[in-house]
Parts: C-alpha cells; sequence; structure tokens
C-alpha cells in the first residue's frame, strides 16, 4: 500500500503492478531504465491525465500562417503559433526548426515547457473529411455536423460525445451506429430514440432503460424483445398507439414528467452490478467484449489492461490511459494516444502508428522520440532536435538518469504543460474543483469570458413557449438564457429543423450544461462495496450502498432478466 502525494488516500500497488511497470520501463544502450511505483492512486492519476485535455471549450482566432479565420481550443493568449488544419499540415513549416539542446543543469520537465511555447499547433484536433463541420474536435471524417467530441464518421449530428457512424442524432452520449437518436445515453445499433438509456438494437421508442431489441415501447425498464409495451405492460398493436395519441413530446413540461417518470420505474427494476458484456476476470463498467480489464470504464474489444478509460478496438497490455486505443499496446500513462501505436510512455495526443514515444506531446506516426512536440513522421529526435540512432540512445539514457535525480521520471507530463485552464479540461467534469482549490494543487486556472452571442432578442428559458408547435421561426434570431448557469446560447437552424421534424421541444439549458446532465445519469467511475440484493453475496459495483437502486451480481441479473 501507498499514500497518494496528493490527496493523501491509501491506495493498493499490487505484484502485478510491479511488474507491469518492469516490463515497460525504457531500455537503452542496453540499460533498463526502470519505471518506479505511482505516487498518485488512480484517481489524482486520471485527474492529472485529463486536466491535459480541452475537448469542450472553443475559440474564435485567426491561422497565424494563412490569416484564415479558425475555430480553435486554444484561448486567445496563446504563446505558440496556431495554424488552420491546410498550413499545419503544409510544407510552409518545419518543427524541428525549433529544436533545442538538452540541458542538464535544470529540470527536463522546465526545458520542455519552454519548447511546447514555441511550437505551432493545429488549431483542433480532426483528421479524415471533413465537411462543413468546423465546431467538431477530436473528431474524423464527419459532414454537417456541430459541436460534436470524440466522433468518427458521422452525418448532421448536433451535441454529441463519443458518436461513432451516427446520421441525424442528436444530444447524446456514446452514441454508436445510430440515426435519429435524441437524449440518448450509451445506445447502439438503434433507431429514432428519444431519452433512452443503456439500450441496444432498439427502434421507434422513448425513454427507456436497460432494453435490449425493443420496438415501439414507451417508458420501460429491463425488457428484452418486446414491442407495443408501455410502461413494462403488454399492450396491442391498437391499445399501444391509442395511448400514443394522447402523448405530446413536443411539449417541454410533458417531456420532463416522462423523464421523472422513467426515474420512478427504475427504483423497481434490478440493474446488474456493471453494465456490459461478453466480459471475462474483469471489474469495471460499461466494459464490451473485454478479458483480464481491472478497474476500468469505457473500454470495447480489449484485453489485460488496468485502470483504463475509453479505449476500443484491440488495446492490450496497457495502464493508465485515457482515450483512443486501437491496437495500443504495452503503453503507460496516456492521454488521448493509440492506433497501431506501441511502447508509448507519459504522453498526449500521440496517434498513428507512433512507437518507443516517451514525454511526447501530439505525434503523428513518430518512432524513438523523448520529450518532443508536433512532429510527423520522425525517429529519434529530442526536444525537436535531430540525432542519430547511436546519439539518441546514448542522449535518452543520460536524460532518464537525469530525471531520475529530479525525481521527474515515472510522472505523467506535470500540469503546467497543459495550454488550458483546469475549468476549461475534462479533469472539471470528473473532478469538479473550485479556483482556490485548483491553485492550491498546482493547476492552473482561467479566467477568460467568451463573449455573449448577438442576438435580435434576449429571453430567459421560463419564457419559451412550452410546445415545439407555438415556437416561431424567428427563435434562430433569440438568445436563450440557460436555466441552470446563466449562460447565453442560441438554436441553430439545423437543430431547429430536427426538433421541427421529431415534434420535440426546445432545450431549456445550454449544450455543454445538457452533457454534463447526461454525465451525472451514468454511474460514477468509482468502486463501492455491497451485497447482491437477491443472494447477499459481497459485489464491487458503481452503485455506492446508500443508493435507492436494486442491484444483482451477474448471475442473479441474468436469473431475472432471462429466465
Amino acid at each position: 500500500m501507498a499514500d497518494c502525494k496528493q490527496c493523501g488516500t491509501a491506495f493498493e500497488i499490487a505484484d502485478e503492478d510491479l511488474r507491469f511497470y518492469d516490463q515497460v520501463s525504457s531500455v537503452y544502450c542496453g540499460k533498463k531504465y526502470l519505471i518506479p511505483p505511482p505516487k498518485y492512486c488512480p484517481d489524482c492519476r486520471q485527474q492529472r491525465r485529463l486536466l491535459i485535455c480541452n475537448e469542450f471549450t472553443l475559440f474564435s482566432d485567426e491561422c497565424n500562417l494563412c490569416g484564415k479565420h479558425v475555430i480553435t481550443e486554444f484561448k486567445p493568449d496563446h504563446t505558440f503559433p496556431v495554424y488552420c488544419r491546410g498550413c499545419y499540415l503544409s510544407d510552409k513549416w518545419n518543427p524541428l526548426e525549433y529544436g533545442q539542446d538538452v540541458d542538464f543543469n535544470r529540470p527536463f520537465f522546465e526545458q520542455m515547457k519552454e519548447l511546447f511555447a514555441k511550437v505551432p499547433n493545429q488549431h483542433l484536433n480532426v483528421d479524415g473529411e471533413i465537411q462543413n463541420s468546423e465546431y467538431i474536435h477530436y473528431a474524423g471524417t464527419s459532414k454537417n455536423s456541430y459541436l460534436i467530441m470524440h466522433a468518427d464518421f458521422c452525418e448532421d449530428c448536433y451535441y454529441g460525445y463519443g458518436f461513432k457512424d451516427n446520421r441525424n442524432c442528436v444530444d447524446g452520449f456514446y452514441n454508436l451506429h445510430c440515426d435519429h437518436c435524441y437524449d440518448c445515453i450509451t445506445v447502439h445499433r438503434s433507431h429514432t430514440l428519444k431519452c433512452c438509456q443503456n439500450c441496444t438494437n432498439c427502434n421507434f421508442s422513448a425513454f427507456l432503460r436497460d432494453c435490449i431489441g425493443c420496438s415501439n415501447c414507451f417508458l420501460c425498464v429491463g425488457l428484452r424483445q418486446k414491442e407495443y409495451c408501455f410502461e413494462n405492460v403488454q399492450l396491442t398493436k391498437e391499445e399501444y398507439e391509442k395511448k400514443m395519441k394522447e402523448i405530446d413530446l413536443g411539449s417541454y413540461k410533458q417531456y420532463q414528467e416522462f423523464r421523472k417518470r422513467r426515474r420512478e420505474l427504475e427504483l423497481k427494476h434490478a440493474f446488474k452490478e456493471f453494465f456490459g458484456h461478453n466480459t471475462e476476470n474483469s471489474l469495471g463498467d460499461y466494459l464490451q467484449n473485454c478479458k483480464n480489464v481491472k478497474y476500468s470504464f469505457d473500454c470495447e474489444d480489449v484485453e489485460s489492461c488496468k485502470y483504463c478509460y475509453q479505449l476500443v478496438l484491440g488495446s492490450k497490455d496497457n495502464y493508465d490511459i485515457y482515450q483512443y486505443g486501437t491496437n495500443l499496446q504495452q503503453s503507460y500513462q496516456g492521454s488521448i494516444v493509440g492506433e497501431n501505436s506501441y511502447h508509448t510512455l507519459f504522453n498526449y495526443l500521440n496517434y498513428q502508428g507512433c512507437h518507443e514515444l516517451v514525454y511526447c506531446m501530439v505525434m503523428d506516426g513518430c518512432k524513438d522520440c523523448f520529450g518532443c512536440t508536433n512532429l510527423r513522421q520522425n525517429r529519434y529526435c529530442i526536444l525537436n532536435k535531430q540525432y542519430s540512432e547511436k546519439e539518441y540512445e546514448e542522449m535518452a539514457g543520460r536524460i532518464c538518469e537525469h530525471m531520475q535525480n529530479t525525481g521527474e521520471w515515472g510522472e505523467f507530463l506535470p500540469p503546467e504543460l497543459a495550454n488550458c485552464g483546469y475549468n476549461e479540461s475534462t479533469a472539471q467534469l470528473y473532478y469538479p474543483l473550485e479556483k482556490e482549490e485548483a491553485l492550491k494543487l498546482g493547476f492552473k486556472w482561467s479566467d477568460y469570458k467568451a463573449p455573449e452571442p448577438e442576438a435580435e432578442k434576449t429571453i430567459t428559458a421560463d419564457q419559451l413557449p412550452d410546445n415545439i408547435d407555438d415556437i416561431p421561426d424567428d427563435i434562430l434570431n433569440w438568445a436563450i438564457r440557460c436555466e441552470e448557469t446563466g449562460k447565453l446560447f442560441k438554436i441553430t437552424k439545423q437543430e431547429y429543423l430536427f426538433y421541427k421534424e421529431h415534434k420535440l421541444p426546445i432545450p431549456h439549458r445550454e449544450w455543454l450544461q445538457r452533457h454534463i446532465d447526461r454525465l451525472h445519469l451514468r454511474n460514477p467511475r468509482h468502486f463501492w462495496t455491497r451485497e447482491c440484493d437477491k443472494c447477499r453475496k459481497e459485489i464491487k459495483t458503481t452503485y455506492s450502498p446508500e443508493r435507492p437502486e436494486i442491484v444483482y451480481c451477474e448471475t442473479c441479473y441474468h436469473k431475472e432478466v432471462y429466465g
């Protein structure tokens, strides 16, 4: 056991952990530089990986090379140039021109900070073919989409996180292979759903939770392969259609009442100790097709990983990784790293064929680099300076020894390397802090106030007409004051047409607050010990003991649902 350097919590360092640290430790000139056990608990390690990620706060700027207007993740006071995608990928500049020598009289992180403060960055993290989607971030190959993050292969989608291969989806969290879904959380391969959570292969339904293979169902929980059910009661087609004629989801008041009613139904339903399918020897939540995966969340097709979050598709033998994966192997302490990458240590935003990278940021297709940033297809570089293979091996070993002496070796990239304030980072969503708390911990804070949107008319959310049928087209010229945060937001033409087509009310909260609301509808990424409410066996679950839900172990749950 060890005590966390930041929060003081005691945490376990198991023998298997020590074996992993030994296995992935760097070797230069035949000498292994052993990674020491972590000084921070798993939560504080994850917090520090998240504070470097700005996934949601966007700003208006100009490309510092061609002058083109861009939307960027970097606030206006950035010290480094910001380039549009075309300029960033062009041969008009060379990141090696910013290379610098290593100074063994100063901490290495201090030298990295100097380098990172001057090398140009791409305005947003996007890849593939992007059409009419200038406000998407950490995303690729999308069309006619707006404010979707960690999304790929989407079209006509708005306000989503973790969208993959979706069409006409709005306000969602981890929706995969879906179309015409609204206000949904973790729905897969589904069509025309409204306010559904943890559902697969469901269609033409609303207010479902934990349902599989259901169609034309309303206000139901825990159903399998059902049709024409209302509040978990089986009806005939005629009875169901008659019931549905009495419902008007275009009314904001009715919509909220049904949301509340579903919560009441959930408290009568038994939930499995974790959400996931096809797992073996694993402990986590939202795991699919996972084997030997421990203390991890939102992972799919992953094997032999621990303390990992949102990894997918063939990731194997990794510890302490946030986001991405896709055949990431033998890696430790990374934030948004992956895609056919191997043995990357202490990195942020490295992807597509990266190997043997240590303490790097924003790298693509690079190998054998140490302390570098914004390189593409480079090898044997340190602080963006080119070396020969022999020189690199010798110098990298010296840096490891230097970092061991300064106490830097084995720690993730320090908070001072973040290009955003803590309150602008993903960490604030999962580990919210007040300004004084963040500064006390050595984290950055941003006092930047974005300008309010220009509008012909400003109204509070409670002044909106209740029903979408009563909303005038002129709403596109209004600014609405969020009922929760007080921030002003506007309705875009595309989303307005979606609400009209699907008979849905105008939202009363700004888009980021809606994302936070959905996040809070999922269980926290934390484990508690409690008893199965059926057999009384002790289980580890993300349902805390004081919560009112009925929670069964996996065995009892399957007996209850499938008989």
